[in-house]
């Protein structure tokens, strides 16, 4: 069990290498993209980056053991240490412990906070009848925010409140609420665990940053166009939020502010603001180009899970030949069969006749009295095989085998294990 153990920690650690190759593909396209596109073109840049996560189905695909990157493969399978993954997944896993305990704090907190019910069907009103949103009123002067996926809510300052009109009001809530209905908050949630799992990687902390950024120009001008406010207004409820004083967030990790205090950002928010000041543009108009992103973004996920899943390799094969080694487990063949010998296993048994096994004793050259025969081999990723079946089989009578594997509970779960949990 603890060898079966070591397999499985060093098969992750080496599948989440491959991953990481991959990701860093993706990351850098679609920083490229936001690079070159800038804020005007939001809408491509959350797109791109919202086809970084498939690079999490990469870790069987054939492109790491074929041509030049087969080369990275062995390099990261001799590099491979139970050291070094346990040192990984150790990081991992403070920091995922670290995330579920600052959210576990962040609901006991809102657990206290007061609940404005009229906020929360304005919220509704705004975006639909069909969503439910809670909306808070926090004592701690911060940032609106919002968060949540299977139960959405908003949390406002009362400071902030008591300071702004209804239609102010409205444009914070409409602001959060597209958060929310964009899925938003589920993109970036999806983001801090890629964060967490792949915390080695700097660009995705760069990803992470243009990702909050691009999100909140989504949702600046789509207050604006859905509730009607002048851009100019909704710039100055902007910077009535940076006068007040502001304290730090209960949590960033899966949350999204009203306002992001990079100056920077800031910056480019209020220059989005005064182009849409000259542009214009309804309701109406904003979404139906919310619309065409959301198709277009779920088309180029289809087919890059389509293309991902053609060019990956079965995640579990039982193979079918049949090899031999000798009693020095030196390979005398890899395919039985292939060879021309009659040869066969059935119900975990391996049958051969005397006169073909003496025929290809002599062939091979076996010296000794015995050959191991493996069959049945669970392969999940060519180089980096599972186990399955052997037999000792005697040379002068095939029909002497005495099998070498065990199928006991132990078995069952491991098999189990690797062919749908690995």
């Amino acid at each position: 069990m603890i060898k079966f153990g070591l397999f499985l920690l060093l098969y992750s650690y080496t599948k989440m290498a491959r991953i990481l190759a991959a990701a860093t593909v993706l990351l850098a396209a679609a920083l490229a993209v936001c690079k070159a596109a800038g804020p005007n073109y939001w809408r491509l840049n959350l797109a791109a980056f919202s086809i970084v996560p498939l690079a999490c189905l990469t870790g069987y695909s054939r492109i790491f053991f074929t041509g030049r990157m087969s080369l990275l493969t062995n390099w990261v399978y001799q590099t491979a240490t139970p050291g070094l993954a346990v040192c990984y997944f150790g990081a991992a896993g403070i920091l995922a412990a670290r995330f579920l305990y600052r959210q576990r704090c962040l609901r006991r907190k809102l657990r206290s906070m007061q609940q404005w019910e009229a906020g929360g069907s304005l919220a509704g009103l705004l975006m639909g009848r069909w969503i439910s949103i809670r909306v808070y009123l926090a004592d701690e002067c911060c940032s609106p925010f919002a968060g949540g996926i299977l139960r959405p809510y908003i949390v406002i300052p009362k400071d902030l409140k008591a300071e702004l009109t209804r239609g102010e009001l409205a444009a914070v809530l409409t602001h959060e609420a597209l958060h929310i209905r964009q899925g938003h908050v589920a993109l970036l949630y999806l983001f801090t665990w890629l964060k967490i799992l792949w915390w080695i990687h700097p660009l995705v902390y760069a990803a992470d940053r243009r990702l909050r950024e691009n999100m909140e120009y989504s949702s600046d001008e789509g207050s604006v166009a859905v509730c009607g406010i002048p851009a100019c207004d909704y710039a100055a409820v902007l910077l009535k939020v940076l006068q007040m004083k502001r304290l730090a967030c209960p949590v960033r990790e899966g949350l999204l502010t009203f306002f992001d205090s990079h100056f920077t950002v800031f910056k480019r928010r209020l220059q989005r603001l005064e182009k849409l000041a000259y542009e214009g543009g309804t309701g109406q108009e904003y979404r139906h180009k919310m619309h065409m992103l959301a198709a277009g973004t779920a088309a180029v996920l289809l087919a890059g899970i389509l293309l991902t899943a053609a060019t990956s390799m079965p995640r579990y094969t039982k193979i079918k030949e049949i090899s031999v080694f000798d009693k020095n487990m030196h390979p005398l063949t890899y395919d039985l069969g292939r060879e021309g010998y009659d040869a066969r296993t059935e119900d975990g048994m391996f049958y051969m006749g005397r006169q073909e096994m003496q025929r290809f004793a002599r062939e091979h050259q076996v010296q000794g009295d015995y050959v191991v025969v493996g069959y049945d081999t669970i392969m999940k990723v060519p180089g980096f095989g599972g186990f399955g079946q052997a037999a000792l089989v005697q040379v002068a009578d095939a029909s002497d085998v005495v099998l070498l594997g065990r199928i006991s509970w132990i078995d069952r779960l491991q098999i189990f294990l690797l062919k749908y949990l690995v």
